[in-house]
């Protein structure tokens, strides 16, 4: 369970650029529940670039630039608050990095021992960490290694996870040199409410965060920026993601498109 925010634009911009001094500031903010570890990857010079960590984002000044110092035309980041029951250490921390792809996950896939099951620790082995993400990680390597395109091996797998876990909340950014891709699919998950206990914020608990916690949004500014951020900062000017879609941003034209996930019906059959 954790907090995804990503976009993709024409020009090197900086989050803050994109989504404003007050909700960049709000966003590392809501590192104060989601205390296990940050992340980011970006685009630089053509190559998916990386760097994470397992320390607590909320005043972590190297975040603080990454948000607001480093342009660049397309950047994933990502605020960690552990699955029970994961190591809170940095091979699990996110974004995953692959030669292909990165990857950011919000959500929980349980139970993690059975997800474990489907995939080989060699698998593992090729990007780290034992986590519900790692085999997401290596279940869309598989499908890039038979052939499919990022987009197509991304969704193909949310599908079929979500088919054989029902009410798990896969929530993903996945960062390419070539494209950005945002997946909602979260229908029935539980709030993870023993880890909103634990942190003791009370009143200061993020907004959104009891009715809202899953809902990924986006938007399209006037100069063809897109981003995407989980809930916790102000609604105005964003647009909820409907419930199984994935978004793909292609970094070279900036086109937009949304698929469908067929995994309610499948769940149900």
């Amino acid at each position: 369970m954790c907090r995804l925010l990503g976009y993709a634009a024409p020009v090197a911009a900086t989050a803050q650029d994109v989504i404003g001094s007050r909700n960049c500031q709000e966003w590392q903010r809501m590192g104060r529940l989601h205390a296990d570890g940050w992340g980011t990857a970006w685009l630089q010079h053509g190559t998916v670039e990386r760097l994470r960590s397992a320390e607590p984002a909320l005043r972590d000044p190297v975040l603080s630039a990454a948000l607001t110092e480093e342009p660049t035309r397309a950047r994933i980041a990502h605020l960690r608050l552990a699955t029970e029951g994961l190591a809170k250490t940095l091979d699990n921390a996110h974004p995953f990095i692959t030669p292909r792809f990165a990857l950011a996950h919000n959500g929980s896939i349980r139970p993690v021992e059975r997800i474990l099951q489907l995939v080989t620790e060699e698998e593992l082995l090729q990007h780290g960490g034992n986590s519900d993400t790692s085999v997401l990680v290596a279940l869309i390597t598989r499908r890039l290694d038979a052939g499919r395109a990022l987009f197509d091996a991304v969704t193909d797998t949310v599908t079929f996870v979500g088919r054989e876990f029902p009410n798990s909340a896969i929530n993903l950014l996945v960062l390419s040199d070539q494209e950005l891709i945002a997946v909602h699919a979260n229908e029935g998950a539980p709030l993870p409410g023993k880890e909103f206990d634990a942190a003791n914020l009370g009143d200061d608990l993020p907004r959104d965060h009891i009715d809202h916690y899953y809902q990924l949004s986006y938007r399209r500014d006037e100069h063809g920026i897109v981003a995407f951020t989980s809930s916790g900062l102000e609604r105005d000017g964003w647009t909820p993601m409907p419930q199984n879609t994935a978004a793909r941003i292609d970094l070279t034209t900036q086109a937009l498109e949304f698929q469908h996930l067929g995994i309610r019906a499948a769940t149900a059959a």
